[in-house]
C-alpha cells in the first residue's frame, strides 16, 4: 500500500515510533546530500537514530546578576543503529546476499572492499567512504550528509540474537516535515504553504511534490527524483531545478503537498542469521569447543574535523588514531581450557574464525588470525559451569599485513 501524505497531514495524532525507516546512500562528493533508491532502505532494530546537537551557553559577558546573550558552539551529528545480520539464503553469490547499506557500512567502517562471488572486507586501505543518511518518520525525517562509520561492535551470544552496533558521524543534518499548498506555484521555483508551515523545512534538505490525492508524485519531482530547499522565507520555501510545472492549480485551489524525499518502494533483505546456526574454531582449541559468546569492537579513532577557524560545524575525518580490534570470547573452564589458558599466560597468539550462518550456502565469516589476551580472572559461581571471559587485542600477522580482521560473505 503506498504512502498517503495527504493522511499523514491531515491526522492529528502525535508520530509514531513504529513508522522509522532508515536509508543509506553513498556520497560521490563528500558532504554531498544525495538521495537514496529503494535498495538504499536499511532494516534496522529500535533505539537508534540521527542525533544532531549545536550547543548554547550564557555569554560570559557582564551584566549583573542576570544571563543578557547566549554563545553558541559548534554544530555536531552523531548517529547510532543496530541491525541484525541479514543474508539473502537464496542469493546467487556472497555479493548478491548482502543489502547495499550494509556494504555500504562495512567499506566505511573497515575501508577495504574486495571480491564479488566472495564479499571482502579487510583494513588493507584507510576508510574514506562518505555516505547521506535518512531517517524517515510519517510526519518528519531527518536528513545528514558526509556520514561515516567511526565504530561498530559485532556480538554473537550463544543465548541470545547476534547483531551489530554501528555508531558514527556526519557533517550536519536538518528536519524536514510536510506542508501544504492551495496557490498557484506554476512556473516558478518556490511553493508557497499554509500559514507558519514554511517552519517545516530546512534550507539544504531535499523534498518532493505530492499531488491532491496524496499519493501521486508531481511530475515535477517524479518517482526517484528529489528537489533540494535553496531558502525559506517564511512560508514560501524555493527549490532548486528547472522551473515548476504542475505543482498547483490556482484555478479550483487543488492542493499539493511539498513533503520530505523518501523512495516510493523499499526492498531489503528480511532473513536475520540470529545464531542458531555457525561454527566457531580456534586454533588452541578442539573442533566444537563451546562458546559462550563472542564480541569483537571495531574502532577507527579518527579524528575529527570539527576545529576549522570560519565553519560552524564537522567537516569530516582525519584517520589520525590506530584501528583497534578488541576482542572479548566467553568460555567454559575444562582441561582442554586449562591447556588453552596456560597458552595464554604465555601470551600466546591464537586465531579465531567465527562463522554465521549454515556450513554450506549464504553465510559470514570473520577471521582473526592474532589475537593476544590478556591474562583472566577465573570465578567460581554457586552452581553450574564456570565461565571464563577472555579479553585481548587482534593484531595483524605482520608488518604491513593489515589483516587483524577480515569479514567475508560467502
Amino acid at each position: 500500500m503506498p504512502k498517503n501524505y495527504k493522511v499523514i497531514y491531515e491526522d492529528p495524532n502525535d508520530s509514531s515510533s513504529l513508522e522509522q525507516r532508515v536509508f543509506l546512500k553513498s556520497e560521490a562528493t563528500k558532504g554531498t546530500l544525495t538521495a537514496p533508491t529503494g535498495t538504499d532502505f536499511l532494516y534496522t532494530l529500535a533505539g537508534g537514530g540521527i542525533k544532531f546537537t549545536q550547543p548554547i551557553n550564557p555569554s560570559p559577558h557582564r551584566s549583573g546578576r542576570h544571563n543578557n546573550n547566549t554563545i553558541v558552539d559548534k554544530k555536531m551529528t552523531e548517529w547510532t543503529f543496530t541491525t541484525f545480520f541479514n543474508l539473502d539464503p537464496n542469493a546467487a553469490n556472497g555479493d548478491a546476499s548482502i543489502d547495499v547499506p550494509v556494504k555500504l557500512l562495512y567499506k566505511s567502517l573497515l575501508g577495504t572492499e574486495s571480491g564479488t562471488t566472495t564479499k571482502v572486507y579487510t583494513t588493507a586501505t584507510t576508510p574514506s567512504t562518505y555516505f547521506s543518511l535518512f531517517e524517515v518518520g510519517d510526519k518528519w525525517s531527518k536528513q545528514a550528509w558526509g556520514g561515516w562509520v567511526d565504530s561498530a561492535s559485532l556480538e554473537f551470544p550463544g543465548n541470545g540474537q547476534a547483531k551489530a552496533t554501528w555508531t558514527g558521524h556526519a557533517f550536519e543534518s536538518v528536519l524536514i516535515g510536510i506542508g501544504k499548498s492551495t496557490v498557484a506555484n506554476a512556473g516558478g521555483n518556490s511553493v508557497t504553504l499554509q500559514s507558519g508551515e514554511g517552519k517545516r523545512f530546512a534550507k539544504g534538505g531535499l523534498v518532493m511534490i505530492i499531488l491532491a490525492n496524496g499519493t501521486s508524485r508531481s511530475t515535477d519531482t517524479p518517482a526517484g527524483s528529489s528537489r533540494k530547499v535553496v531558502s525559506v522565507i517564511g512560508d514560501t520555501v524555493t527549490l532548486d531545478g528547472a522551473p515548476l510545472t504542475t505543482s498547483s492549480d490556482g484555478t479550483n485551489l487543488a492542493p499539493v503537498y511539498l513533503c520530505y524525499y523518501e523512495p516510493s518502494t523499499v526492498t531489503g533483505i528480511d532473513n536475520p542469521l540470529v545464531g542458531l546456526e555457525g561454527t566457531f574454531t580456534a586454533d588452541r582449541l578442539p573442533a566444537g569447543y563451546c562458546l559462550r559468546s563472542l564480541k569483537i569492537d571495531i574502532n577507527n579513532n579518527h579524528e575529527l574535523v570539527n576545529y576549522c577557524f570560519g565553519h560552524d560545524g564537522i567537516e569530516g575525518f582525519v584517520p589520525g588514531g590506530r584501528a583497534e580490534v578488541a576482542v572479548s570470547a566467553e568460555l567454559n573452564l575444562s582441561s582442554k581450557l586449562v591447556e588453552f589458558l596456560n597458552g595464554v599466560q604465555q601470551f600466546l597468539p591464537n586465531n579465531f574464525v567465527q562463522v554465521l550462518g549454515p556450513a554450506s550456502g549464504r553465510r559470514m565469516q570473520i577471521s582473526l588470525p592474532k589475537i593476544i589476551f590478556q591474562i583472566p580472572e577465573i570465578s567460581v559461581p554457586e552452581t553450574g559451569s564456570i565461565p571464563v571471559t577472555f579479553e585481548g587485542v587482534a593484531y595483524q600477522t605482520a608488518l604491513d599485513a593489515a589483516d587483524e580482521i577480515t569479514i567475508s560473505f560467502l
